[in-house]
């Protein structure tokens, strides 16, 4: 009886010990999360800047155009419409990419918190499972 008392304390160590390493496994998991979540915000960040970097282009371009044909910017309707049609583009292409990346950086998010809260129920868990390993023991001793 003993040595099964033994074996069984034994199981209970390496139980927490796996509960233990499981935990870090899901907070690595949260973490890598985490991170991919940063780099969805620092890729929409670039794509908006981008964005902004060509319709400053377009612009120039229409003005360069423009001028070489004699045309002063703000005195034909026609150029003014199609500055004001780049624009509402740009704002529609921003808009989007904001959208976009909001919510792939919300996706990794949620996907961090439910590793973590993985990781809470594992511990919740094996602690159960090691009070009742515990009891029996106690129980299989007396």
């Amino acid at each position: 009886m003993g040595v099964g008392v033994g074996l069984q304390a034994v199981g209970v160590l390496a139980g927490l010990a796996a509960m233990q390493q499981q935990k870090k496994a899901y907070e690595l998991e949260a973490q890598a999360y985490k991170e991919q979540a940063d780099m969805a915000e620092i890729q929409a960040d670039q794509q908006e800047v981008q964005r902004n970097r060509q319709l400053r282009i377009q612009l120039a371009s229409l003005g360069t155009s423009m001028s070489s044909q004699g045309v002063a910017l703000g005195t034909s309707s026609s150029v003014s419409a199609l500055k004001d049609d780049e624009i509402k583009m740009a704002k529609a292409d921003i808009s989007s990419i904001r959208l976009m990346g909001d919510s792939s950086r919300r996706k990794y998010e949620l996907s961090a918190a439910g590793s973590r809260a993985a990781g809470k129920a594992t511990v919740l868990g094996g602690f159960s499972k090691t009070a009742s390993q515990v009891y029996s023991i106690q129980k299989g001793v007396a």
